[in-house]
């Protein structure tokens, strides 16, 4: 099982940037929630209805923050499979 330089390098640089785009998932959550949450709210406030922008827009930012989950997943995924293809056994004869 020969490695060489250009491998042993990067490899701590992919672990790392893996573990920083994976443990952002709670904040791609989060975000356009209460960020939706707090739209509405706003909008609310400044209109006569009484909760129909605030929950509004939190569903909208429900659904927006769990698509930016499910493509964060695809492209983990994606990446994954295209390392597994790159990596072939050596004098497969």
């Amino acid at each position: 099982m020969n490695i060489n330089k250009d491998q042993r390098k990067s490899t701590p640089k992919k672990i790392w940037y893996k573990g920083i785009s994976l443990t952002s998932l709670g904040w791609q959550l989060a975000l356009p929630i209460v960020g939706g949450a707090f739209l509405g709210f706003q909008l609310d406030k400044s209109g006569s209805n009484q909760y129909t922008y605030t929950l509004m827009f939190s569903v909208f930012g429900i659904i927006i923050g769990y698509y930016n989950i499910y493509k964060i997943i695809e492209l983990e995924w994606l990446r994954a499979n295209a390392a597994k293809r790159q990596v072939q056994p050596e004098d497969k004869i």
